[in-house]
């Protein structure tokens, strides 16, 4: 039952706040990209469909939010097989590689030139697109010649520099909670989306990848 105070609490203010400030954050972002989701979708289904592999990073909270998506991926919906998706570990360097020398920076590329092959697509998960090991990483695609594409927030960073991306999509804040909340959405969403063109729109699939293009980068610019 609600307490009688005697000082104004402006709790229920605070609540109705952030909830309009989601909605309109949420509302924007997929004004803006509706047309990059699909897009996404696209490509997310035909590098599966092609039998590449989508490799997917970030630090923070943003590294929960790239094991979500590989989780989802991963797991059979449905009878749908399991999707080749790999989470890049940001705990690979360990504090004996500090000692050494080792740049922190690199973590993700190195497991690029590692594992990664041309055609592969990397998603990078960011809230602000600033770390250093998040440029390295696009960099280390761009010469596997993998598809890279950014969920970013803010300015974009260092991610919105140099054409490193093939594709962002950028939620319309700079406040954290904001664009995690976005990004965790959009998973959910993009999970759904890839399993209606693999599940529901093969012979979609296949037209594309039959439509003449030798590679599935010609492919996408043609979607």
């Amino acid at each position: 039952m609600p307490f009688e105070l005697g000082l104004k609490d402006d709790c229920p203010e605070l609540i109705v706040q952030r909830a309009d400030a989601s909605l309109k954050v949420t509302g924007d972002f997929y004004d803006m990209f509706s047309s990059d989701i699909q897009e996404m979708a696209r490509l997310l289904a035909l590098a599966f469909f092609s039998e590449q592999h989508v490799y997917v990073a970030g630090l923070g909270v943003s590294s929960h939010l790239a094991a979500i998506l590989a989780s989802r991926f991963v797991r059979t919906m449905d009878g749908r097989a399991s999707l080749p998706v790999q989470v890049l570990s940001p705990s690979l360097w360990l504090e004996e590689d500090y000692e050494s020398g080792a740049d922190f920076a690199e973590v993700f590329a190195r497991q690029i030139e590692a594992h990664c092959a041309d055609g592969d697509v990397l998603i990078l998960i960011t809230q602000d697109g600033t770390h250093p090991a998040l440029k390295a990483a696009c960099l280390a695609a761009r010469e596997q010649n993998m598809f890279t594409v950014g969920l970013t927030g803010g300015d974009g960073g260092l991610l919105a520099q140099d054409d490193l991306l093939d594709m962002e999509l950028r939620v319309p804040s700079i406040e954290e909670a904001l664009v995690h909340q976005t990004h965790m959405t959009l998973v959910c969403l993009l999970d759904e989306l890839v399993d209606y063109y693999l599940s529901g729109k093969p012979e979609l699939l296949r037209e594309m990848l039959e439509a003449g293009a030798s590679t599935l980068r010609e492919d996408l610019d043609r979607a």
